[in-house]
């Protein structure tokens, strides 16, 4: 199996940030879709995910980075794509994300921006968005040795 830790939207909570962090060694890939860069970027969070796979991005608050705002990941033989969500409009409706996940063939998209937890199947597809950090939510996806997806958001 292979976890999936989904975070976003710190905006400079380090100290929630890392409780989640620790609380989750098992996880093998960590995304963090934005909105907190700083704090994600920082020595003292980066020595929490050193050692996994790790997928960084910029969130409409990282001003100045030189992050990618949208990226295609795979993993687990599964299409992960991730973004911050601003550039697909996601706080006026799935349309223009659920059109960039077919474009992208996605098996699993994870988005954050509108810091509310969802976690959904459309056509076939899986959308996560883990919520905010700040607010101690967070996400995770599973992929299993079966190649099935299993999604959830949690809270600390």
């Amino acid at each position: 199996m292979i976890r999936l830790l989904v975070l976003s939207d710190s905006h400079r909570d380090a100290i929630t940030l890392g409780q989640v962090l620790r609380l989750h060694p098992e996880a093998n890939a960590v995304f963090f879709l934005g909105d907190g860069e700083q704090e994600f970027l920082s020595p003292a969070i980066a020595a929490l995910y050193e050692g996994k796979i790790v997928t960084a991005l910029a969130g409409n608050c990282d001003f100045s980075s030189q992050l990618p705002t949208e990226q295609l990941v795979p993993i687990g033989g599964k299409r992960i794509f991730a973004l911050h969500g601003h550039t697909r409009y996601v706080k006026y409706g799935m349309q223009d994300l659920i059109e960039a996940a077919r474009e992208h063939q996605a098996d699993v998209v994870l988005y954050g921006h509108t810091h509310v937890p969802k976690s959904e199947r459309i056509d076939g597809v899986f959308y996560l968005c883990p919520g905010s950090v700040r607010d101690g939510a967070y996400g995770m996806v599973d992929i299993t040795d079966k190649g099935e997806i299993i999604c959830i958001t949690a809270t600390v």
